[in-house]
């Protein structure tokens, strides 16, 4: 009698043949899919000392040479080895654009070797955060693989464990997750607080989709505790982009399914989900946060802080901005227009000026001037077209997806990022990549996208 779930050893030869491309297409497959889903998860855990439970220090392996390097560098490479299996993706329209982009990284990296004289292989080094961008290759490749799903699982409980943490942290101001940057700020009213950068391992990505759940599909209030876990973090960090851009895309996320469902009467149901999870949160935060009263006071006096020094024209965060973006327009006007300074010194090993210290802080603080000064018009204009054929086609996505999952919430969140980043973020972004190439987020939007228009092609959603 044949076992149940395995052919039959008298079975015809379609059984034998069926078990055998089982284990190769799908046990094989699954296991390479969650190899390197396990290997971005590492690269992730190890680079972001910020974000990580261990050290950074535990993890080097010759002077600034980290693990994490070495898993960059291996997982590009190895993508490349296997570019047969996401051939279709990498020749896709979408991805052509990006193709540019990363092509345009390379040339820069070539004539600012030239021009400044660098030791290639030492540069290369220096400049690992630009390769970050190319990540984008491992993910296509995971895409391909099915692998998604598996390394959001194990991203999973180290954002419950480093959200913890960080909470803990920002309330006691002792560091309890290693690597953080701790600074005492004094808020108006001579409140001060202790902000905490780093440390939430993707949690407001597990906030939003929890979010966008309830928006699309249904209301599961057991998810409201994983919410607050998420959610409080990133109240506690007293960053006001932020919590614009948090507001900003859960309207999004109504309007879409509002527009997508064509029943705008479920505006009613939104509203009303969002005050029970605004009540949630707020019940959660005074009955469990230490000191609370004195919290909501700092949340008050972060809120509107700076008004009084905008009236009089003193230096906040946003004066402080179109000063270095002043600074950054100059340099490109005074250098090569056509490709900008290219890879600097300064941003490699460190300024050597004062003069050079005000303008590495602009590219650390802003983006789309950063882009012109470094890479020039061309760069910045390659950014521009990026910028607004993304957001074009993952609107067009959203709109014509028959259904409602992971990936589409992923397009959604590529969306908002980049109507964000062009419209409302007072901090001048106004464009999704920056001094290292792609922020942080695009990596992964850019492979999801261009996985889904190839997907919908194929069925015939998209024309």
């Amino acid at each position: 009698m044949p076992v149940i779930g395995l052919p039959s050893i008298k079975g015809d030869k379609d059984s034998m043949l069926y078990s055998e491309n089982f284990f190769k297409e799908e046990l094989v497959l699954n296991l390479r899919a969650r190899v390197l889903a396990i290997c971005i998860f590492l690269y992730y855990f190890v680079e972001n000392g910020t974000m990580g439970l261990v050290p950074a220090k535990f993890y080097l392996v010759y002077r600034s040479v980290r693990i994490s390097d070495l898993l960059l560098y291996g997982m590009v490479i190895y993508s490349f080895i296997q570019y047969r299996e996401f051939k279709d993706l990498f020749k896709s329209k979408p991805f052509l654009i990006a193709k540019i982009f990363l092509a345009y990284l390379l040339f820069e990296f070539a004539v600012s070797y030239v021009r400044y004289g660098f030791n290639p292989l030492e540069y290369f080094f220096r400049l690992k955060g630009i390769w970050t961008s190319f990540l984008v290759f491992p993910y296509l490749l995971l895409m391909k693989r099915g692998g998604l799903p598996f390394l959001i699982k194990i991203i999973f409980p180290v954002a419950v464990i480093s959200n913890t943490l960080y909470i803990i942290t920002a309330l006691t101001g002792i560091p309890f997750l290693p690597d953080v940057s701790i600074i005492k700020q004094r808020l108006p009213g001579d409140i001060e607080v202790y902000r905490v950068f780093g440390g939430t391992f993707f949690g407001e990505l597990f906030f939003l989709g929890i979010v966008y759940y309830w928006i699309t599909k249904r209301f599961k209030f057991w998810q409201m505790g994983l919410v607050i876990l998420f959610i409080i973090p990133h109240v506690l960090a007293f960053g006001r982009l932020a919590w614009v851009g948090f507001i900003f895309t859960i309207l999004v996320m109504i309007v879409i399914n509002s527009m997508n469902k064509r029943n705008y009467h479920i505006l009613l149901r939104q509203a009303v989900l969002l005050i029970i999870m605004g009540i949630s949160i707020s019940y959660a935060f005074m009955k469990f946060i230490p000191e609370s009263d004195f919290y909501l006071d700092a949340l008050n006096a972060r809120i509107f802080q700076g008004q009084e020094d905008v009236k009089h024209d003193e230096g906040t965060y946003g004066t402080r901005v179109i000063m270095q973006n002043n600074a950054l327009v100059y340099l490109w006007m005074n250098s090569d227009i056509f490709l900008g300074i290219g890879f600097h010194p300064m941003w490699v090993l460190g300024p050597d000026s004062r003069e050079e210290a005000i303008i590495y802080g602009a590219f650390c603080d802003v983006s789309w001037p950063a882009v012109l000064a470094a890479y020039g018009a061309i760069g910045f204009l390659i950014t521009l077209i990026i910028q607004f054929y993304y957001m074009y086609l993952s609107f067009k996505i959203i709109k014509h997806s028959p259904q409602v999952n992971l990936y589409t919430f992923m397009i959604l969140l590529l969306f908002t990022k980049l109507v964000f980043d062009s419209t409302i973020g007072f901090s001048y972004v106004f464009v999704s990549t920056g001094l290292w190439g792609f922020f942080t987020g695009l990596n992964i939007y850019v492979p999801v996208l261009v996985y889904m228009y190839e997907d919908y092609k194929k069925r015939g959603i998209l024309k």
